[in-house]
């Protein structure tokens, strides 16, 4: 069975999940609490102009320093912050904005952080704005896994993993009619189009593990997570192989 939950990490944490789908920093967020790894080949990695985070800013600004996010401790405003520390240098302070639409987002900040359904159901048609997953890219030369599927170490079998790959295939299957029929069509086919050009795909590839080995060691770096996590795979816990950086 498939819920949705707001705390999808405490869900597996608790046991009331056997797999979760969560931001990929959930997973390093997490680390030392139970034993714990990844659905093999399963997750959200994008790359380019994915479209499902961006930093949208107050047009004529020659700077910026406040961005309004939902939630300041969510994964995707910690990524935001990493990657304009890391790669632009700026140090905006993130202002709370809960369930302010993006007009009043941008009325008490310089940009306004949105992410996930906020940002591909997003219709302002505002062109003033980072598209994160290219700027992730560019930075690290990697896409940018954006969720992982993980769940605990022994208590999930080769049978459940199937079926978790099974969903997944199933999703991809789905989304040209859920496109055609969503109430905001135009922007659910864009979305369709980007997952077309490979902007956004649903599997979670060996090579992918470098942008994700990237994304853990720099949220250390800047104290969003105590420690680098192992990137192992269910069911038993084996550690991945990750390849070597583009970087190195």
């Amino acid at each position: 069975m498939v819920t949705a939950v707001e705390r999808p990490a405490d869900a597996l944490l608790d046991g009331s999940a056997d797999i979760v789908l969560t931001p990929a920093l959930d997973y390093a967020r997490n680390v030392g609490v139970v034993d714990y790894a990844l659905v093999p080949g399963v997750g959200i990695v994008t790359s380019g102009f994915a479209g499902v985070l961006k930093l949208v800013f107050n047009r004529g600004l020659g700077g910026f320093a406040t961005v309004a996010v939902k939630d300041t401790d969510a994964s995707d405003a910690l990524i935001a912050r990493i990657l304009l520390s890391e790669k632009h240098d700026i140090d905006p302070k993130l202002l709370r904005a809960g369930a302010r639409g993006l007009d009043e987002m941008l009325s008490i900040a310089d940009a306004a952080l949105l992410y996930g359904d906020d940002a591909v159901f997003d219709m302002s048609g505002n062109t003033s704005l980072l598209d994160l997953s290219d700027e992730w890219e560019d930075m690290t030369e990697s896409p940018l896994p954006y969720m992982l599927a993980w769940g605990r170490v022994g208590e999930v079998d080769d049978e459940l993993l199937a079926e978790m790959a099974a969903a997944r295939d199933m999703a991809v299957l789905m989304l040209p009619d859920l496109a055609a029929t969503h109430e905001h069509s135009a922007q659910a086919t864009a979305f369709y189009e980007r997952y077309l050009k490979g902007s956004i795909r649903y599997t979670l590839e060996q090579a992918d593990l470098v942008g994700l080995d990237a994304l853990f060691r720099y949220a250390f770096y800047y104290g969003v997570v105590s420690d680098v996590p192992a990137i192992k795979y269910l069911p038993e816990g084996e550690p991945a192989d990750i390849p070597e950086s583009p970087q190195e």
